[in-house]
């Protein structure tokens, strides 16, 4: 069995059952508690996190045949990186909900895949990609106070690997061409086809995105994920 995923600004999948949950657990109140402790110690950057929003809609899939189940999370993160960390707060949000339900789900006697999408609007050496494969924020030497914080106290609950690799451009325009869509999904699962990169000379000639080759702003990268046995 395997799911094909296409990240683009929307995902457009046939979803097989969807359920919402409330329930708080250890995974959410750390989430709640770590949102006080930065209101406390950084007030002015919680200010900043708080009058933003971001799009993110998960679903819990079945497939018919296997019954196996796949969480699949999507969002579309903030984009100007002067606040980076927003963005990594949002999809540590993501995250840890996804792990809230994966819990709920074990609970019940089942377990479940994971796989994590979306515009990123982060590049190779941001915050967000750090935290989605490796699993934690990178601590840098003169990162400051809020960034020693967050090294210290954001760990990504999910183990997650990239799905789609690097390719070379997820986004290309005269001002700027660099990856910041991506495709993870969990350690358990394996990884079979993948679209390739567009060739470059189509996006030289097209002079960036969007265009009559490239009708959308972002290029699409499509992986065939095969979902493992989790525990």
């Amino acid at each position: 069995f395997s799911l094909s995923v296409t990240s683009m600004k929307n995902v457009i999948m046939k979803v097989f059952l969807y359920h919402s949950f409330t329930k708080k657990n250890s995974q959410m109140l750390d989430l709640i508690n770590l949102g006080h402790r930065m209101n406390e110690e950084f007030p002015d950057t919680w200010k900043d996190i708080s009058i933003r929003t971001v799009m993110t809609q998960v679903c819990v899939l079945r497939h018919k045949e296997s019954k196996k189940l796949v969480i699949v999370g999507n969002t579309h993160l903030y984009w100007n990186p002067k606040y980076h960390i927003i963005a990594l707060l949002h999809i540590h949000a993501l995250c840890t909900k996804i792990q809230t339900i994966k819990e709920l789900y074990k609970e019940q006697g089942e377990s479940a895949s994971v796989v994590v999408c979306g515009d990123m609007n982060s590049q190779k050496s941001s915050l967000v990609h750090g935290y989605l494969t490796e699993g934690s924020v990178p601590q840098a030497q003169d990162g400051g106070a809020l960034l020693n914080f967050l090294s210290t106290n954001v760990r990504n609950p999910l183990k997650l690997m990239l799905a789609r690799g690097e390719p070379n451009y997820t986004n290309y325009t005269p001002d700027f061409k660099d990856v910041i869509d991506y495709i993870l999904c969990d350690e358990h699962s394996t990884v079979g086809q993948v679209t390739p990169s567009p060739n470059l000379s189509d996006l030289e000639r097209s002079e960036g995105c969007p265009s009559a080759i490239f009708p959308s702003d972002h290029l699409p990268i499509i992986s065939d994920i095969v979902l493992g046995e989790t525990a």
